[in-house]
């Protein structure tokens, strides 16, 4: 399980970034940008899953105030992202975890959700130098992310 003080996980993921998919992304490469969020959520075009990356999109100058970078991954294939992109404005970059990697890497499996098995558990992470600083994991996939304590505790950090 990983814990706060634990060196990130490192996995390959596609990125979808201004509605386009790119390359494959080593999320070790991300870590060197300094401070992000991972956000993981469990599926693209459903209500809470929706409106937590309309919230992201809304706080982005909030994020790039602080430099910190935000990255929302889900098990989605890139192509739906890159929907789900397009459709909702989404201007932080959208990771695809389709073959399941970071889930398990980062410990967020939910095994089975209505039926559909191994999506990603609602759950929040910043990495600062490699190593998480902040972790927040539900097993409820309607709870909706503390947004606000996230920002308090990177506030706190960037100082």
């Amino acid at each position: 399980m990983v814990e706060i003080g634990d060196e990130a996980p490192n996995v390959i993921v596609k990125s979808v970034n201004n509605g386009q998919v790119n390359t494959d992304i080593n999320l070790e490469e991300l870590y060197r940008e300094g401070t992000i969020v991972l956000y993981f959520f469990p599926l693209a075009f459903t209500g809470v899953c929706t409106n937590s990356n309309l919230s992201l999109r809304d706080d982005l100058d909030e994020f790039n105030k602080l430099n910190v970078k935000v990255y929302a991954i889900s098990v989605d294939s890139p192509f739906v992202l890159q929907e789900f992109a397009k459709k909702h404005n989404l201007t932080h970059t959208l990771l695809s975890d389709f073959n399941k990697e970071a889930i398990k890497a980062f410990d967020v499996v939910h095994d089975d959700l209505a039926g559909l098995q191994q999506v990603a558990k609602r759950s929040l992470f910043v990495i600062k130098d490699g190593k998480i600083t902040f972790k927040w994991v539900t097993d409820n996939p309607g709870d909706f992310p503390p947004f606000e304590e996230l920002k308090e505790h990177l506030k706190s950090i960037s100082q």
